[in-house]
């Protein structure tokens, strides 16, 4: 009796934390639905009296989130391939070929991950400008590979070590060469890892405010996040069109984590097993 009340005890414990962790999401989803005097109620209403959909209606037409959404869209899937890509081929070569510096090389990924991107987006830019790419996705497209590789590159190697290499060696000895088997043998085996991190390198991207704050000036070339923050134009904010921008930027990826969340648990947490 006693061990099952302690049980329904850390229900309710956890049921709580549930309510405290969802509560933002249902309001955001609720302020969505409420029109604009609705909003600004002295008394604020927990369900709204009639659910309004202009608030969704205009951010395409007056906010111009529809442009928006296919850059963000358009950055993320392609700097979450390469920078996959890039990685696995990068957490390969680190953990099973033997060169110089390999070891000091695992630890600069990580070391460039940990500096803060606040001190570099202004070197970044003047980069990009001296190399000649316009004002557009572009220079987004350039510069996030930096951000998201280098951890990539480091959970991937974590996990690349905890993998037995017998396989590997059996099938140089049956003749296979070393794409073969990294395409046949390794990638198969690395999918929960590179499904985790092609997510984690899409949610950066698509989350991502200061380097597109700095890089993009030409309106249609916005991405949802400066899309959201230019809704915001004066002393009163339109809490209606706000929310539902950003329940339309939340909603890709609570599904890409609701669909996937056994790749990024199973990936991250073998990947951490060693490093």
């Amino acid at each position: 009796m006693l061990k099952n009340r302690k049980i329904y005890i850390w229900y309710l414990i956890l049921a709580f934390y549930l309510i405290v962790a969802l509560f933002p999401v249902y309001w955001m989803l609720l302020t969505s639905f409420k029109s604009f005097r609705e909003v600004y109620l002295p008394i604020p209403s927990f369900f709204p009296k009639s659910f309004e959909w202009i608030n969704y209606i205009n951010i395409f037409t007056k906010y111009g989130f529809g442009e928006a959404l296919k850059n963000s869209i358009l950055v993320s899937l392609i700097v979450a391939t390469i920078s996959t890509f890039v990685s696995f081929l990068s957490a390969y070569s680190i953990t099973r070929l033997r060169f110089p510096l390999r070891k000091q090389i695992s630890y600069g990924m990580i070391i460039t991950y940990l500096i803060p991107s606040t001190i570099l987006f202004i070197p970044m830019y003047i980069i990009v400008s001296k190399v000649g790419i316009g004002d557009n996705i572009w220079r987004l497209i350039a510069i996030y590979p930096t951000i998201v590789i280098p951890y990539a590159v480091w959970v991937m190697i974590s996990y690349f070590q905890t993998l037995q290499i017998d396989m590997e060696e059996a099938a140089r000895v049956d003749g296979a060469t070393r794409w073969q088997i990294i395409w046949k043998i390794v990638f198969p085996v690395t999918l929960p890892i590179i499904a985790s991190t092609f997510i984690f390198c899409f949610t950066l991207c698509w989350s991502e405010y200061i380097y597109a704050l700095v890089m993009i000036n030409t309106k249609s070339q916005h991405t949802l996040v400066l899309a959201l923050s230019n809704i915001v134009v004066a002393d009163i904010i339109p809490w209606g069109p706000l929310m539902a921008g950003a329940a339309i930027s939340a909603l890709p990826v609570m599904m890409i984590y609701l669909f996937a969340s056994k790749y990024i648990i199973g990936g991250l947490s073998l990947g951490s097993v060693k490093g």
